[in-house]
């Protein structure tokens, strides 16, 4: 029989709780906002820099030092508020508009399936043709601000409609279309470019795909209208998108299934490429070409005629140049190949 000790231990219980959970979902959000935007990495990076410093200078009995340090840390927090005020102010927003239920929550297996068959379809056409696009589904956060940006519309999502939007003939290809559930809720919509430093080569559609993933829970389709090359945007990171990939990649966020999909992270700075699952290789500048993104088994690359003196030419150290060679084939396979040329290179120096 309960008695009031023992209300008052369970109440204890959940407080605790509650406590840990609410700690964890901070911890959370400031990992999440430290690890996708890399201004904030190197902010991340000098605050425990300040931190290290204040430690040895405390042990090694540096007074003045610590001191000094121990000012940064003291009034660390109100510095941490103004130079984050921008990172927080949007997950602020996006908490605030954030609901618990989504638009494509409400549809039937069936019509999840024919919305990724429709998105797929139209994507693949538009990458065939080259017509640039930009597609943005809406998940938990609201769209609606943006939504009031384009041209308002009420139409079931199919391929033909999509392609028609984005036909350089129409008034309505500039800007995004924007998608809620199975309907698409407007066209040439316009987003925030994000304030991340990208390579010349991303321009403004990619941008804004990155901007808008970057405040809200939206997944955001991009097309290159120089390559045809298909991304996805989400949580600020731009993911490069094989044909075959995309429908599985939609088929995990619209149907929820289980997938092992390998997505290559090409939302990098200059010299800090990620390498994933899927073989990239890395270009001097750190650049990424069209061709480097590919499937786990085959790799294409651009290799560098090499110099006249003796140099051990590696896959990593290849890049775009004058007398480039296109090498198609597996690791093993390309390197062979540069080898057979570093070769070649000698015995044509050596004969003159």
């Amino acid at each position: 029989m309960f008695n009031l000790s023992s209300i008052q231990n369970i109440v204890d219980a959940l407080r605790v709780f509650f406590d840990i959970a609410l700690m964890w979902i901070i911890v959370y959000y400031a990992i999440k906002l430290v690890r996708n935007n890399a201004r904030t990495v190197q902010i991340f990076k000098g605050v425990v820099l300040i931190l290290l410093i204040r430690g040895i200078a405390t042990g090694l009995g540096l007074s003045t030092t610590a001191w000094l340090a121990g000012l940064f840390v003291n009034f660390g927090f109100l510095a941490i508020i103004i130079i984050f005020q921008p990172e927080i102010r949007n997950l602020l927003e996006k908490l605030g508009k954030t609901s618990f239920f989504t638009r494509i929550s409400t549809l039937t297996g069936s019509e999840r399936e024919r919305l990724v068959d429709e998105l797929v379809n139209a994507a693949i056409a538009l990458s065939n043709d080259k017509v640039g696009a930009l597609i943005t589904i809406e998940q938990a956060s609201s769209l609606q601000d943006y939504i009031r940006t384009g041209s308002p519309m009420n139409s079931m999502v199919t391929s033909d409609v999509l392609r028609s939007l984005f036909s350089t003939n129409t008034p309505l290809h500039d800007g995004a279309v924007i998608i809620q559930g199975d309907r698409i809720a407007c066209a040439s919509a316009y987003f925030p470019p994000t304030n991340m430093d990208l390579p010349t080569r991303f321009g403004a559609r990619h941008r804004a795909a990155l901007g808008i993933s970057e405040i809200t829970d939206s997944i955001t389709i991009v097309i290159s209208e120089e390559t045809g090359r298909i991304s996805i945007a989400e949580n600020g990171v731009l993911y490069s998108m094989t044909k075959e990939k995309l429908k599985e990649y939609l088929n995990h966020v619209i149907i929820e299934e289980e997938s092992d999909i390998e997505i290559t992270n090409i939302k990098r700075r200059y010299g800090d490429v990620k390498q994933d699952k899927p073989e990239i290789v890395k270009v001097d500048d750190g650049r990424l070409d069209d061709q480097n993104t590919v499937s786990p088994k085959t790799i294409f690359t651009k290799v560098k005629r090499p110099p006249q003196e003796p140099l051990e030419l590696k896959v990593e150290d290849v890049l775009s140049s004058q007398g480039e060679l296109k090498v198609e084939g597996t690791k093993t396979e390309i390197k062979e190949v540069v080898k057979r040329r570093v070769k070649g290179a000698k015995k044509d120096d050596t004969q003159e």
